[in-house]
């Protein structure tokens, strides 16, 4: 059985350790002993009454214990699997780059730095938005170039993906240079690879027959390579990374997004009702702060930001 590939602070299931087991042992020591002490003292009725007060108290932990569990593992439900990147602060973490060929392809290099195209079958038919990595060889790791909108792909061997000037791909050097920055170009259907040449990736099928063929079988294998002039359809790469990555993002933006009722007042130079307050957050999301801040202002006839 294949087993899904993890990656560095992948989040675990929560596990019972030996520590927890040897409480539970000591615990359930502890009940047995004072059980039998209470029994020597008040008699079997008293005893009889600890046991059940112990073994209610045991399955209670039992209890908030299997929900601890049960919240780990919806966690790391919720950030598991593989989604689509729609902006350039998606691309961060593991990615990999999906070709929407027959069947679907992605990027990918060996341990030699030869990139190839590899057949992915982690995917519901030929639905690339379901499509997973099932070989560390797909999986390029983003780092992204400061304040620009450059992005170097290493590979599963560290090493950098590059092109050449005459377009041929290869991933064999340790450090970044101008052939191994690339540009994510977003489109309608997907991402544009443009290299250092202000040429794109692009990924073409190719029939082979049996005479071409060593295996003596006839289908299509993909070829890419990095001279092309402009995006088409075999230049749309789909890129995909963790789900836990662009939740991040998305969390980090809506933190931003807020502004509290005391900004607010100072923006406005006045005390504000609940009424102004929803009218200005609304006005901030709508991006018309300003005029709703000149119609407050007006209003009340008093604007001390003005000269």
């Amino acid at each position: 059985m294949v087993k899904p590939l993890h990656f560095k602070g992948d989040k675990k299931p929560l596990k019972a350790t030996k520590r927890k087991r040897a409480d539970d042992d000591e615990s359930a020591a502890t009940c047995t002993s004072l059980s039998a002490s209470t029994a020597e003292k008040f008699g079997a009725g008293a005893s009889t009454a600890v046991v059940g007060t112990s073994s209610r108290d045991v399955e209670k932990k039992e209890k908030e214990r299997e929900k601890e569990r049960r919240v780990v593992s919806e966690d790391v439900d919720a950030d598991d699997g593989w989604v689509n990147s729609d902006s350039l602060d998606d691309i961060r973490g593991p990615v990999i780059f999906a070709f929407a060929s027959s069947p679907p392809t992605c990027l990918a290099c060996d341990a030699n730095g030869k990139v190839f195209a590899s057949v992915l079958r982690d995917v519901d038919g030929e639905d690339l938005a379901t499509a997973e990595p099932h070989d560390v060889r797909q999986v390029w790791t983003p780092t992204r170039i400061p304040s620009s909108t450059k992005f170097a792909f290493k590979g599963h061997h560290g090493r950098y993906l590059a092109c050449d000037k005459i377009g041929l791909l290869s991933a064999t050097r340790d450090a970044m240079g101008p052939e191994e920055e690339f540009i994510p170009v977003k489109t309608e259907t997907g991402w544009g690879l443009q290299d250092c040449r202000e040429r794109f990736l692009r990924a073409e099928e190719k029939s082979v027959g049996a005479s071409s063929n060593k295996a003596g079988a006839v289908g299509a294998v993909v070829e890419i390579r990095g001279d092309a002039e402009s995006i088409g359809f075999g230049e749309t790469w789909v890129i995909r990374g963790q789900r836990r990555f662009k939740t991040k993002v998305r969390k980090e933006g809506a933190k931003e997004e807020r502004i509290s009722r005391r900004e607010l007042e100072k923006l406005a130079g006045q005390q504000l009702d609940d009424d102004q307050v929803r009218i200005l957050k609304k006005a901030r999301r709508e991006g018309a702060l300003q005029s709703a801040l000149l119609d407050i202002r007006q209003k009340k006839k008093r604007d001390k930001f003005a000269w």
